[in-house]
């Protein structure tokens, strides 16, 4: 059972990191609109119409400057499912490792009887623990209460990371936690457990969306924490690992770029509309 000071201590991390973060870009996007705010002339939608019917052909005069935006984005503004594609299978890697890091650990920590499980064979085992469970587990508090629902967190940065909603991310996180770990991979050396079932998606979810907050706070630092490189990217490793790691080996999402053009204001002189072209790219 988890102690109450412990459970507590968890939740206030989370929602400080979370209220922290949120502040950090309030301030920042409060500081954007001031410093880009400009005078410009008021157009009527009466002068528009008299505009218009003056004359529909643009001067070279009448073209506002060409803007270019090609700045990052988080979260992208759509589901990248290449991208979620891509994380997902890294998970395979992963998992050979974790299970190796678990067999090498003690007995009295994971409870697995390796034993059992070199005399009967590990498809066996499984059969046999998919049958039996779910059950409540007798496992360290550390394991059930922080392991659990950081690795929940990890599966929902994941798909959150990749422009999916917080409904979809935590979605995802359940399917992870479930199919994957508890009755895919984990089966193999002890029963489901109840507690991780539950666990791991719902607090995951918690803690993972604390993590998004602070990723945005930190990307906008330049991947800076307290003005330190190596923290910040040891924060973005720690909190979305796997998206991470794509980012470091050059990973390059499919271009998507979008041109607007539509009347900005009216030429004093002339009287004939000021055309505005947007030209954005995201690589």
């Amino acid at each position: 059972m988890l102690p109450k000071k412990t459970f507590f201590f968890i939740l206030a991390f989370v929602f400080c990191a979370s209220t922290f973060a949120q502040q950090l870009e309030s301030s920042e996007i409060e500081t954007l609109i001031t410093s880009n705010t400009t005078d410009s002339t008021a157009v009527s939608s009466n002068e528009i119409k008299v505009v218009f019917k003056d004359s529909l052909i643009a001067t070279v005069d009448s073209i506002a400057p060409v803007s270019v935006q090609n700045v990052a984005i988080y979260p992208p503004p759509y589901r990248n499912w290449r991208r979620l594609g891509s994380g997902s299978a890294m998970y395979a890697g992963a998992t050979v490792i974790a299970f190796g890091i678990l067999w090498a650990l003690p007995e009295r920590t994971t409870k697995w009887n390796k034993e059992e499980m070199k005399e009967k064979g590990i498809l066996w085992k499984w059969k046999q623990n998919v049958k039996a469970g779910p059950i409540m587990d007798q496992d360290n508090w550390v394991l059930n209460w922080i392991a659990h629902p950081y690795c929940g967190g990890v599966y929902y940065m994941t798909a959150r990371s990749c422009g999916f909603t917080v409904l979809e991310s935590f979605g995802y996180s359940a399917i992870m936690s479930t199919f994957f770990w508890e009755y895919g991979i984990e089966s193999f050396a002890e029963i489901p457990s109840k507690q991780d079932l539950i666990i791991t998606p719902v607090v995951g979810a918690v803690m993972g969306e604390g993590f998004f907050y602070a990723k945005k706070s930190i990307l906008k630092h330049d991947k800076k924490v307290l003005r330190s490189k190596i923290l910040g990217m040891t924060s973005l490793f720690l909190m979305d690992p796997f998206n991470t790691i794509l980012d470091g080996f050059g990973y390059k999402d499919r271009v998507k770029t979008q041109m607007n053009i539509a009347p900005v204001g009216v030429n004093q002189l002339s009287k004939t509309p000021v055309w505005g072209i947007q030209f954005s790219a995201q690589f």
